[in-house]
Order: C-alpha cells, then structure tokens, then sequence
C-alpha cells in the first residue's frame, strides 16, 4: 500500500487564474538544479534564471570545495595559527553545522574534509581515478587527528574562525540544501510564492501549482535485492516543506570486494557499514532536511531514531536486512505526516 505525507497546516492560497506553469534547468556544484514556479500570464524566464544563478554562484564562491579560490578553500589552506572572517552565508551554515555536530555527537562534522578526500570523494584524488585505492589505516588514523570541529573556535558573532592547521571544512552535506532555501527566497521576494526547488535531488515546494495541487513528489527508494519486494511509494505534498535524502546507493565504489558508500563516519574515519539503505528527512528549510539526513544515516537505525525523535525530525529510515530485505521505521513526527 502506498503512503501519502501531507503538511499539518495549509495556505489556501491559490494561484491567479490565467497563471501559467514555467521550467529553468542547469547544472551546479557537480550535479544539476531545477525550478518550476506558476505565474499569473505570460513570464520572462530571463531574470529568474539571472536571480537563480546569483544564488547558486554565491554559495559555490563561498562554500565549494572544488573551487579553489572559494572562501572555504582559501581557509582550508591557510596557514595553521590564523584567523579569518567567515562571509556572511558561509557563517549561517557553518553556524547549524557546528550546532548539528554538537547535538549529534560527532556524526555529522563539517570539520571531516581531510577524510572524504582520502576517500576519494572530494575534488583529487578521485575514487574514479586509474589506480585509485583505499587508504590504509594509518592515514585514517592521520586524518581522524584533522577533523575536531571544536578546534575552529567559532566566534559567531564576529563570524571568526581559527585555522589551527591542516583542518579542512566540507560543506557538501549541507551547502545544497542551503542554496536550495535561497533560491526558493528569493523566488517569493520576486512575487514569485508558488515554486517548486531542486538541486542534487533536494527539494522545497511553496504555495501551489497549477490546478491549487501542491507540489507533489515521491521519495527515493533504495534499490531492493533481486527477488525482494519493494517499498511502498511514499508520496510527499511539498507545500512549505522540503525534503533531502542520503543513501548508500549513491556514489558507492567496490576495491577488493568490499563496497565502500560515499557517507562517511567522521568518528572512526570510515565510509558506513551500519546497513541502513537511506534516510529521508522533511523539513521547512532545506538546510536541514540536507544536514539531517546525513547525521541520522551516520548514526544509524536504533541512535538515529532516537535522535530524531528527541528533536521533533520527521524522517524516513530504510534499513537493509542481513536476508536482503528493505524494512522502514518511521519517527513519530513522520508518523503524525501520515495521518
């Protein structure tokens, strides 16, 4: 049977009538974005496409890893012993990533740069790369001695932060679902409020489309084992709701026989082996649907439920079962989503 998760509250309010549907697309930060909106009557696309691409440039300036004259790149090189200002957007993320690294213990660290590169999954040496191999345990063992959040010494008011040598910020966790927020703003700000956002597969949908539908769409389910049986389709409203998911089917490489995801356990240094296929987290901001889902994959089926359920997150785990089934545990808040 599938399931369908609506917002506990509702706007009434409904496009004009005459409105006409409208579609961007593009490519950002290694993966691609769309935006679809309803507008009252013809729409030019141009400056939207204008305001899109400003927010989407300010974020990868700010915060890409893959940029080396970002902001965040500029500070993952500097020297050890300096401070520096953090901009304004980039000090609003690391600000909820510093947050979420404290209230998860650990297991969502924006401070775990030096370990994904290691991994291969940052900008060089790439897993895709001829020749590439898994680290070996001493250089985890030197990179888990690179990633304490703590040794930043986030001024937040001030927006300074400490370079205390060789620590590298990585915000892929949370940097997507953040511009997805800006985009979705800034689209309301243009007299634009019926939108709906994606980027790399995270979503916000406000207001409604066309026909007073909300922006309906279905959450990604893990690939099941030959011979089991799929999941229910869940299919989500997105009206002022958001939605991100982390899943160890994405980004996923084999070396000798063993299967290494691109999620990685910034407490022990290593990609995850817990079992869980993904987590689906929906959220009114993006944010941290985005930095959510990765926290609670980390920690697992038993602790991430706990925790999610200690804060109110409502989230979505599908856990892989050792006879290769796929089991769901909902937290009460997605519960209450359902009816």
């Amino acid at each position: 049977m599938n399931r369908v998760l609506v917002p506990l509250e509702l706007d009434g309010s409904m496009p004009l009538l005459g409105a006409q549907a409208h579609r961007l697309d593009g490519q950002t930060m290694g993966t691609t974005w769309q935006v679809l909106w309803v507008a009252a009557g013809p729409s030019r696309s141009e400056p939207v496409r204008v305001a899109v691409q400003q927010e989407l440039d300010l974020v990868v300036a700010q915060m890409s890893t893959w940029l080396e004259r970002s902001e965040l790149e500029r500070f993952n090189r500097a020297p050890a012993g300096t401070w520096h200002t953090a901009p304004e957007a980039m000090a609003e993320v690391l600000e909820a990533a510093l947050w979420l690294a404290e209230a998860s213990g650990g297991a969502f660290n924006p401070a775990a740069g030096a370990l994904v590169n290691l991994w291969g999954f940052g900008p060089s040496p790439r897993y895709t790369d001829p020749g590439f191999v898994p680290p070996t345990d001493g250089a985890v063992e030197d990179a888990l001695r690179l990633n304490d959040w703590r040794a930043l010494q986030w001024q937040g008011a001030s927006r300074r932060l400490y370079q205390p040598g060789g620590l590298r910020l990585d915000f892929s966790a949370i940097a997507k679902g953040y511009v997805v927020d800006r985009v979705s703003r800034r689209l309301k700000d243009m007299g634009l409020p019926h939108s709906l956002v994606e980027v790399g597969g995270e979503l916000r949908g406000q207001g409604l489309r066309l026909g007073g539908q909300p922006w309906w769409v279905d959450l990604e389910s893990p690939p099941a084992a030959t011979g089991s049986a799929r999941l229910p389709t869940t299919r989500v409203a997105l009206h002022g709701l958001c939605v991100a998911t982390s899943g160890d089917y994405r980004r996923v490489y084999t070396h000798g026989g063993v299967r290494w995801p691109h999620t990685i356990d910034p407490r022990h240094g290593r990609p995850l082996a817990n079992g869980l296929a993904s987590v689906s987290v929906l959220h009114r901001e993006c944010l941290w649907a985005d930095a959510w889902s990765t926290a609670l994959t980390v920690l697992g089926n038993e602790e991430g439920v706990a925790l999610a359920s200690a804060h109110g997150i409502a989230a979505l785990f599908v856990q892989r079962e050792p006879d290769g089934r796929l089991t769901e545990t909902l937290t009460p808040a997605m519960k209450e989503l359902a009816g």
